[in-house]
């Protein structure tokens, strides 16, 4: 596999070494020209697997490393290229041929760099090679040739390994228990059995190493040791677990004894075993034992049963649904839905579904859905259409959960059900799984129901079915049509749906309800655009405003708009100015009014400009006017420039996102700069930290200046707000610069804003 993967990767390049190259590579860094790595790439990638070809790289790169002018890149990138050849197979049978790696192998600061070739070589003289270097080296040095014969599993090594193990350097010893571990033959094997427990740890992560490549036999010996004497808890558990999966035929009555036990090493380990255990005796041994163990020890070991999905289980965890203990029945009610469903546990889970604990019922629910079997479906489908009252609901839903395509028309058939629950459990699963048909008929389901909850569980699937159709203006469409054409009472309780779909076509059928004589119907659709999560919503709620008869219903839209419109605080975009300016011209209260032309202010465009002039000519509107229209004078100058300190983030500050945002540490010395670029009015500031609720500035101060580069004075203080700090500003606040600035260090957490608006 290994030389497969060197084979792969050296075929990715092309041509064949420049004789010039040596020189080029001799002087190689990391940072320099890499064309001589690349030709040398190309050549063995050239080479293929042709020996000729490999022998004459092989000796260029042996050449290369005896000179005594190469830099270290040049060395590393000479061994590294040298060990994929070796590992395609090594060319040169003469172990003098390898002297510059034997000699590297000795020197702490290249030994490194010749397992870097030596790393994926197999053979005797790469392996010798290894041996006399770890004979003749200490420290980290001989730890890596030790680490190397490991990998090798070179036989040779054993000799020099065993006559480490009592080193007086703990790391030197632990790499020589390693290594024979590794290399895992009958001498290394013996050399590590001759190692009497307790011993140090280092020696019984080699016994279960080498247990994993020797024969069975000696495996047993080596994980006997560990297990019955061996000093870390870990490892102990890991020589138990081991062993019972090699000797399957004394597993059964081993688990039994350790989850008989009080000792979580051996009893974790054995729960682990259960699931894939080839012990012949090992279900009925557990199923007959169960009651006997505590009851941790039940519950693990019924969660450990249901993950090997035999039904020989079924009637021992069956009955351990009844049991007085959360634990228990929790296991056993997750373990029915893995063993092999049949009819009888397919009714059991729906019986809890039905009458169990809220958190047996929450469970059962999950197995019954994924509960496979052939007969399952079958059961489900006449306990939803025939079964028990108290267990037709838990059937029913079941059909959605299962996707149970079959079930479409006995869902459908339930609107003419006798019995309440099963109406409604209908109705909620058909709009799981229904398409366009079963919308419309759950529409007529929700008109033509007596019952309240009957008709909002009807009309919530509806919304569920259109929900899933892509994206479009004509998505809903059924719903707009039927409110429309349905009388005002009608209307009033379908109008609900909207805001689930929303979108401006279901804001216009909303607007359109809010428009008609009935106060009712009126209210409903006004209160649905309240709450509209976009835009659309204003904009409907503006409709509604221009063509509502009843003057109530103008006041209340021009309200709910104004409070949409704060609630969402949406960039300027086109068509805005003129929204407002058809709401000035249906308000009628004098706080309304004034309100309008305060947004007016925040506008980007001449539109704004003229009617704030037109406003200028009524008295009461006058003083707001001239005060919007500098503003927006100001901001049809550009931009603002924003400066903060520190500076990682600024752009986000007046962005129109507040998925974005600055933040910095709270140390008392934080600051947010903006120039306006010509002097304005300012009454208000909010600095809205969206998500981050908490991160407020811990004091904050406020200076107006018409000066970029000088502060000017403070002209309000205080402590930040959760979610949002809101900042009033003393009347007759003007000036062409704002800063915010933090005065007071907060270790806990940092000051973010997502936004900052500014009135």
């Amino acid at each position: 596999m290994i030389r497969y993967l060197y084979v792969s990767f050296l075929a990715l390049a092309g041509s064949a070494l420049a004789a010039d190259n040596a020189p080029a590579i001799a002087g190689l860094t990391y940072s320099g020209d890499q064309s001589a790595v690349e030709a040398l790439d190309q050549s063995i990638s050239a080479a293929g697997q042709d020996k000729a070809k490999l022998g004459a790289l092989e000796q260029d790169l042996l050449a290369l490393l005896r000179r005594n002018d190469l830099t270290f890149t040049a060395r590393q990138t000479v061994a590294q290229r040298l060990g994929w050849i070796l590992a395609i197979g090594g060319t040169t049978a003469e172990a003098s041929a390898y002297k510059p790696l034997a000699a590297m192998l000795l020197d702490e600061r290249e030994s490194e760099l010749a397992r870097l070739a030596l790393d994926p070589a197999r053979g005797e003289v790469f392996d010798r090679m290894l041996v006399e270097a770890a004979g003749k080296t200490s420290g980290r040095t001989r730890i890596g040739i030790l680490d190397t014969l490991g990998r090798h599993r070179a036989a040779a090594g054993v000799p020099v390994a065993v006559g480490l193990l009592k080193d007086s350097d703990p790391a030197t010893a632990a790499a020589a228990a390693r290594t024979l571990g590794q290399i895992a033959d009958a001498a290394a094997v013996a050399a590590l059995q001759a190692q009497p427990e307790p011993t140090n740890a280092a020696i019984g992560a080699a016994k279960l190493m080498a247990a994993s490549r020797t024969s069975r036999a000696a495996a047993l010996a080596l994980l006997r040791d560990v297990e019955e004497g061996g000093v870390d808890p870990v490892q102990r558990a890991s020589a138990f677990r081991a062993s019972l999966d090699l000797q399957p035929e004394t597993a059964a009555q081993r688990i039994e004894i350790a989850l008989g036990g009080g000792d979580w090493t051996f009893k974790q380990p054995a729960l682990e075993a259960i699931r894939a255990s080839a012990a012949a005796n090992l279900v009925p041994m557990l199923t007959l034992r169960l009651p006997a163990w505590d009851n941790a020890t039940q519950a693990a070991v019924i969660a450990a049963l249901g993950r090997r999905h035999e039904a020989a289980a079924t009637e021992t965890i069956a009955s351990a649904v009844g049991s007085a203990d959360p634990a228990i029945r929790a296991a056993a009610i997750t373990a029915l839905g893995e063993l092999p469903g049949t009819a009888e546990t397919a009714a059991q889970l729906a019986g809890v579904i039905a009458e169990g604990e809220a958190a047996d019922a929450k469970l059962a629910r999950q197995s019954l859905a994924r509960l496979n079997g052939p007969a399952v479906d079958a059961t489900i489908l006449t306990g939803a259409e025939k079964g028990a009252p108290e267990v037709r609901p838990a059937f029913i839903e079941q059909i959605a959960l299962r996707n149970i395509a079959a079930g479409r028309a006995l869902l459908a058939r339930l609107r003419q059900d006798a019995d309440r629950a099963a109406r409604m459990a209908g109705a909620a699963a058909l709009g799981e799984i229904g398409g366009e048909p079963e919308a419309k008929l759950l529409l007529a389901w929700s008109l033509a129901a007596t019952d309240a909850d009957e008709q909002n569980r009807a009309l919530r699937s509806v919304v569920n079915i259109v929900l899933r159709e892509p994206a479009s203006d004509q998505r809903g469409a059924l719903v707009f049509a039927a409110i429309d054409q349905a009388d005002d009472a009608t209307a009033s309780r379908l109008v609900p749906a909207l805001g689930r779909l929303g979108g401006k076509t279901a804001a216009d059928c909303a607007a359109r309800l809010a428009i008609r004589k009935d106060a009712k119907a009126a209210d409903a659709a006004l209160a649905t655009l309240a709450r509209w999560p976009d835009a659309s919503g204003i904009k409907a709620l503006a409709t509604a405003a221009e063509k509502s008869p009843s003057p109530a219903i103008v006041g209340r839209a021009i309200d709910e708009a104004l409070k949409s419109i704060e609630r969402l605080r949406a960039p300027w975009q086109p068509g805005d100015s003129a929204m407002l300016g058809r709401l000035l011209t249906v308000a009628t209260s004098l706080p309304s009014r004034q309100k309008l032309v305060q947004i007016l202010g925040r506008a980007n465009d001449a539109e704004a400009l003229t009617l704030l002039q037109q406003a200028r000519s009524d008295a009461t509107l006058a003083v707001e006017a001239a005060y919007a229209a500098e503003v927006v004078q100001a901001t049809l100058a550009g931009p603002p420039k924003i400066k903060a300190s520190p500076a990682g983030g600024a752009n986000n500050l007046m962005d129109g996102k507040t998925s974005t945002r600055w933040s910095a540490p709270s140390l008392g010395e934080e600051s947010i700069q903006v120039d306006f670029r010509q002097t304005r009015g300012f009454r208000q500031i909010t600095l809205d930290q969206t998500a981050r609720a908490a991160e407020f500035p811990e004091h904050y101060e406020v200076l107006v200046s018409d000066d970029p580069s000088a502060p000017g004075k403070v002209v309000a203080s205080g402590t930040g707000q959760r979610n949002r700090t809101v900042i009033s500003l003393p009347a007759g606040t003007r000036g062409r610069c704002l800063i915010i600035r933090n005065t007071v260090e907060r270790r806990d957490t940092p000051w973010t804003v997502a936004e900052l608006l500014v009135d």
